[in-house]
């Protein structure tokens, strides 16, 4: 019997090892393949120094990006800048989320009021901008400048403590600030929760130059996506359907949560009179399909909970949060100021606007995204997926 179980142990040893064999060469066929790209100016080179990213973006080496596109590409850090300027052209969008009386030092993301006003006297002691959602707003669609070292202020989840403790901080310095509210807990208040905002405070508030947009309606939690009850959040999944043992389709996923900002759209509009729309992603979580949803709904501008600078390629927004309760709030505005220089791709010397995919190191080669430079160029690409082959040709109303 043991013998049995010896060679039984063996024998699915054997098979692991074959599968990872199968797999492994697998793998490496997919890399080692070949893409043939016919540039602008009609030659043909094949190449496998390519990626095709999961939003179906073509990333060409610098190098062979050059040939195909017979331009010169940079990929370089901006200038250094004047004493006192940390960042121009950009926008650091603090986020915030809770705030208390005193102290919590057992919940590091709940900052107390006494380091939050300090956070906002350093700001216009150290010469930062606290700029308004309107001024983003213009900045980020219509091309408007901003201030050096503009900052916005921004608040997730609608907490009571807005109206209580940061609002009078924010008036006492001259600032206005946003927050994203998960707007079912406005029209169904749990008494069991830490207090949310009323629409009546909202109101107030707005009047004084505050904002209020949307969190989701109710897609703030973290929903079951599995048979074995493993959890993701809810606005960037597709959930499990236990009573027919699948998950969402992707229609259904869609229906769902466009349904859902919808009617949280609906719900801002109708208490508050918003004529603007802005989103912050529960948990900074999203996929290409939410992003569409918004689009649908023309919430264009998004933010997400990844650290960096916003600029007008970024619709949708990193932020950096100064709600640790753990920084001093000198720390906290040094950090601000520590921000690393914006990278810049140009083609032929001029600037190429990115959104979401940037240029990226791959086994010591720089990669740059194909799409933007094309179209900074006016260059149109034509590709087959059957042929793996590529096609760069000048856009017609570039030839008129």
């Amino acid at each position: 019997m043991k013998l049995n179980k010896l060679k039984l142990k063996k024998y699915y040893i054997l098979v692991i090892l074959s599968l990872m064999v199968c797999l492994s060469t697998l793998l490496t066929y997919k890399t080692m393949s070949k893409l043939e790209i016919t540039s602008v100016d009609g030659y043909k080179i094949t190449t496998d120094a390519y990626v095709l990213n999961p939003d179906h973006e073509f990333m060409l080496a610098k190098d062979v990006a050059e040939q195909v596109l017979n331009a010169r590409i940079g990929w370089e850090k901006q200038n250094p800048l004047p004493e006192g300027i940390y960042y121009k052209d950009q926008v650091a969008v603090l986020m915030y989320h809770h705030l208390t009386e005193e102290s919590l030092s057992l919940y590091p993301g709940v900052l107390s009021a006494e380091q939050f006003d300090e956070q906002m006297r350093l700001l216009k002691q150290e010469g930062f901008q606290v700029i308004t959602m309107e001024q983003y707003r213009q900045f980020m669609l219509e091309n408007a400048p901003v201030p050096d070292n503009a900052v916005l202020l921004t608040f997730d989840d609608g907490y009571e403590s807005f109206y209580k403790l940061a609002f009078p901080i924010l008036q006492k310095h001259g600032y206005t600030a946003i927050n994203f509210i998960i707007v079912s807990d406005v029209d169904n208040p749990d008494g069991r929760k830490v207090p949310k905002l009323t629409w009546e405070q909202m109101r107030e508030m707005k009047r004084a130059g505050m904002g209020f947009y949307n969190h989701t309606y109710n897609l703030h939690y973290y929903g079951v996506v599995d048979a074995e009850g493993g959890t993701r959040p809810s606005a960037s999944a597709l959930l499990y359907i236990d009573d027919e043992n699948r998950n969402e389709l992707n229609e259904e996923y869609y229906r769902r949560v466009t349904g859902d900002l919808a009617l949280a759209e609906r719900r801002l509009k109708e208490e508050l009179g918003n004529t603007d729309s802005a989103i912050a992603f529960p948990y900074g979580s999203y996929n290409e399909r939410l992003l569409d949803a918004s689009d649908s709904l023309g919430i264009k501008l998004k933010f997400n909970t990844r650290e960096g600078l916003s600029s007008r390629t970024t619709l949708n927004a990193p932020r950096i949060n100064e709600g640790d309760e753990t920084l001093t709030a000198t720390l906290s505005i040094e950090e601000l100021k520590d921000t690393e220089p914006l990278m810049e791709l140009t083609v032929n010397s001029r600037k190429v606007p990115l959104i979401g995919t940037q240029p990226q190191l791959r086994n010591g080669k720089l990669m740059v995204p194909l799409g933007p430079l094309s179209r900074s160029l006016g260059i149109e690409m034509h590709y087959d997926r059957r042929s793996r082959t590529l096609k760069l040709t000048h856009s017609s109303l570039n030839k008129t």
